[in-house]
């Protein structure tokens, strides 16, 4: 019984006082290749070296959520403080300027710390061996936990010294294994209890401070509302002051305004008068002058209403008269006989019975039948241009060039006839319009008239 006591105290001695765990996570591996032989040999290094737990053992709903934390260890706390390990190692291996950057993390999960951070640079992918990883990396970066966490029984022989009796050894060493896991089990019970009661105590105290900070809130708000509230009654009293001094300002400006209305309502009665007065006499652009500038002012009456429609009826009848002046100036009929009747029917309007313009239209009837008439002469319609001709000496009888074409219509239509006999023989049909024509100018009596009649004869045969 004393060897087998003697014997337990070796092994409880030359072992750590309570065995750890650490969660050998998957190599992140970038731009390097070789992922599953560097794989390989990481885990090599701690199937030999320490007591792990490999990240395929880990349900993948926790490794999941481990993933995602990297290198927050608040995160590792929240997520892996209950878990059967203690510490995470997270490799990193990329490609840096020609060589291969090994960095390893090693996180204390129940202390919310990180244990190491350590990067080495190797020549290759091939020098990735367990031996070079263990030596230049690993090994100094799990110094400060090696002992937690290195494989039970990985000391040497020493451990067999002492012992007498194998099946007594082999019983006392599973003794102590239980009574180590036992107190690895209470520990982390007294742990999770100790950081319930904090969390509890955190609780409280952020419930406390939030109470605190609702009656400070509704203190602030009362005195909000009651400020307000009197702000509000200052600021009807001094919106009502305010409503009454625009009111009575309001009453002075409209009668200011009624007093200024009747007065425009005389004004644009007598402009209104004097504007129908200059039409009468031919004064169009000094109406319309008058008429643009007295229908700035406004009486808010009927009158309003007279002037604008008077303003809108010389400006048109303007336009127009302006067409038909261009048209006189350049003889173009088109410009004078499309308009006449449009401003006839405005300056009747305007002025009942109509204005000077209405007087003289007759005259300006036979300008437009003349320009006609000469066009068409130009053109060798003669039956159109003596048409217009007539029409002009109608309007006008003393039109002169109306009553000189009328004078020598036997000159002219002798003129028709020696040239559609000279056209006879090179351009018939051009002959046989200008024979046509002569029979439209003249009546049946005429010599000419005659004689055209037989030469169209001669020409259908």
């Amino acid at each position: 019984m004393k060897r087998l006591l003697i014997v337990g105290l070796c092994v409880l001695f030359t072992l750590p006082l309570f065995g750890k765990k650490i969660l050998l996570m998957e190599p992140i591996i970038k731009d390097v290749g070789s992922e599953s032989k560097i794989s390989k040999e990481i885990e090599k290094v701690f199937k030999k070296k320490y007591d792990y737990v490999s990240h395929k053992d880990v349900k993948s709903k926790l490794l999941d959520k481990l993933k995602k934390c990297g290198s927050k260890t608040d995160c590792w706390y929240e997520e892996a403080g209950d878990a059967d390990f203690d510490y995470a190692a997270l490799f990193l291996i990329k490609e840096d300027d020609d060589e291969v950057l090994v960095r390893l993390l090693v996180i204390d999960i129940d202390g919310e710390s990180s244990v190491a951070d350590e990067k080495k640079s190797f020549g290759s992918v091939d020098d990735l061996s367990a031996g070079s990883l263990y030596k230049k990396l690993v090994k100094s970066a799990f110094a400060p936990i090696a002992k937690k966490i290195t494989k039970s029984g990985g000391g040497g022989d020493d451990d067999d010294d002492d012992s007498g009796d194998d099946e007594d050894s082999g019983m006392s060493k599973r003794e102590i294994e239980r009574k180590k896991r036992e107190a690895e089990l209470a520990r982390k019970e007294r742990e999770a209890e100790e950081r319930r009661e904090r969390l509890a105590e955190e609780k409280r105290q952020r419930e406390e401070e939030l109470e605190r900070k609702r009656e400070e809130a509704e203190r602030k708000r009362r005195l909000a509302e009651e400020k307000k509230r009197e702000q509000e009654e200052r600021e009807r009293a001094r919106l009502e002051e305010e409503r009454e001094r625009r009111e009575k300002e309001r009453e002075e400006t409209n009668a200011r305004k009624r007093d200024q209305l009747e007065k425009n309502q005389g004004k644009l009665e007598k402009a209104r008068e004097l504007v129908l007065k200059m039409c009468s006499q031919g004064k169009y652009n000094e109406a319309i002058q008058a008429i643009v500038k007295v229908s700035q002012l406004k009486c808010e009456c009927e009158e309003d209403a007279k002037v604008l429609a008077l303003k809108s009826q010389l400006l048109n009848f303007n336009k127009v008269r302006d067409k038909i002046l261009e048209g006189v100036n350049l003889l173009n009929y088109s410009l004078i006989l499309d308009n006449l009747e449009a401003a006839k029917a405005l300056d009747t309007e305007i002025v009942p019975g109509g204005t000077e313009f209405s007087q003289r239209i007759d005259s300006i009837y036979a300008i437009g039948y003349y320009a006609k008439a000469l066009d068409m002469e130009k053109k060798d319609n003669y039956v159109v241009a003596n048409e217009n001709y007539e029409k002009c000496l109608q309007k006008d009888p003393d039109k002169k060039e109306c009553k000189q074409w009328n004078d020598d219509k036997d000159k002219t239509v002798k003129k028709l006839f020696d040239k559609a006999k000279v056209m006879k023989n090179f351009n018939p049909t051009k002959a046989k319009d200008l024979f046509r024509s002569i029979l439209k100018l003249v009546t049946a009596e005429h010599e000419f008239y005659k004689q055209a009649e037989v030469e169209l004869k001669s020409m259908e045969y």
